[in-house]
């Protein structure tokens, strides 16, 4: 979360059919453009925001968690809610940033629970609801396709629910509610992964549902689970630092910088997953996986589908037939990689927010699929190399990079002017 001195700005671009890009249309946008938040001046955020602290986006909707200067939290959304992913107010389509409005929230709200944790799956939403003296809360929304709702039933429903626990059994005992903490959730296009701390002794563990017939939960056994499941990956040794989902496969970060991987490898996008160390963030693309090292030259290896030039780099392919190795970033004119800061993987196309080298100035850089000019360079020619995007040339804005997201064919930057 940033800090606003002055104020900011949230850019996008890419895919908007049903608005989710929130800037007042559903036409695709080529280049970035500001988002629209209701009843403000256009391109500014609401009065008194002190930043995004998520963004979320499923197949045409995107979820935004806002924190003000007086404490407050605010969950925002725009695009396609016609499977109520926008909770129930909302069931057509929004094409500015609006208040999201959910009585079951508002309940547990008034009881003093915050929303600190969203995600979004392809046409669902999670929340998570905190409370200092109460056990934390997952509510689901929207589409229940393979089991997305958690809800324990096959049936669609455009009423929200609270995920419940209650049914899971860590170390022999049954779930308290109570004493479930929820470190981290994300998710796919279709399964969602919980980082909690449960049971006696506070064991780091994973659950998750949705679906599983390619082993991105850990088993293959299953075609899809309709409620939470505890995923049989021992973390407590060495816990979880972050996750990431692709479209079937699951990649986890461990503290200690290794990596686990399980799902579908059809893409390669689990090859060689055991075989780095230091890895500091992982991200996934649908059939992609991206690793952050903490190096020297913070090296972004890539490996999976390299349909749309997603691993930024000329194919090296090895006798298997699948390619992995390092994103291949121009040099610096001193002949030195740029420093990278952080990565964002969208559904086919990356992000990179980098310094070059020598500079404190920070830039964004991107590549893969464009073909919603997703980009942002005016075109919708696949990108097989990084290249920067932001700044961008003619754009009269200018400002320090925040933060930057991709999604399901959009990109995402939040400046501080």
């Amino acid at each position: 979360m940033e800090t606003q001195t002055s104020y900011l700005r949230l850019l996008a671009a890419g895919s908007n059919a049903r608005g989710q890009l929130a800037n007042g249309s559903d036409y695709d946008s080529h280049t970035f453009t500001e988002c629209h938040f209701i009843n403000c001046t256009q391109g500014t955020l609401p009065h008194n925001t002190l930043g995004i602290l998520q963004l979320a986006t499923g197949a045409n909707h995107t979820l935004a968690l806002l924190e003000f200067g007086d404490g407050r939290r605010e969950l925002w959304g725009c695009g396609d809610g016609r499977k109520g992913q926008l909770g129930p107010e909302y069931m057509g389509q929004l094409t500015e940033f609006t208040p999201i409005s959910i009585p079951l929230y508002q309940t547990y709200a008034s009881q003093g629970y915050t929303c600190c944790l969203i995600a979004a799956a392809w046409e669902t939403s999670y929340l998570v609801l905190k409370s200092p003296s109460r056990s934390n809360v997952v509510i689901s929304m929207g589409s229940n396709d393979f089991g997305a709702l958690g809800v324990g039933t096959k049936q669609a429903t455009a009423t929200p629910a609270v995920v419940s626990f209650d049914h899971l059994t860590i170390e022999g005992h049954s779930t308290n509610p109570d004493e479930l903490v929820v470190e981290s959730i994300a998710a796919g296009p279709r399964h969602v992964i919980l980082h909690v701390r449960a049971g006696f002794n506070n064991e780091d563990t994973l659950i998750g549902w949705g679906l599983a017939r390619h082993g991105q939960l850990g088993d293959t056994k299953i075609v899809n689970y309709d409620r939470p499941y505890i995923i049989s990956l021992d973390v407590s040794s060495d816990p979880v630092q972050t996750c990431s989902l692709g479209l079937q496969h699951t990649i986890i970060c461990h503290q200690s910088g290794r990596t686990t991987a399980f799902g579908s490898n059809k893409k390669g996008q689990l090859h060689r997953m055991d075989s780095w160390g230091r890895v500091r963030q992982v991200g996934c693309t649908w059939n992609g996986t991206y690793l952050l090292r903490d190096d020297d030259e913070n090296t972004l290896i890539s490996t999976g589908s390299n349909a749309h030039g997603q691993l930024g780099r000329e194919s090296q392919v090895e006798e298997n037939g699948v390619t992995v190795g390092p994103v291949e970033f121009t040099l610096s004119h001193d002949g030195k990689l740029p420093s990278l800061r952080s990565l964002a993987c969208g559904s086919e196309h990356v992000m990179a927010v980098i310094s070059p080298s020598g500079s404190s100035d920070m830039e964004v850089w991107g590549w893969g699929w464009n073909e919603h000019g997703n980009l942002g360079l005016d075109h919708m020619d696949d990108v097989l190399k990084p290249i920067k995007i932001w700044p961008a040339r003619g754009h009269a804005l200018e400002g320090r990079i925040a933060r930057v997201w991709a999604g399901n064919g959009t990109s995402w930057i939040l400046l501080q002017i």
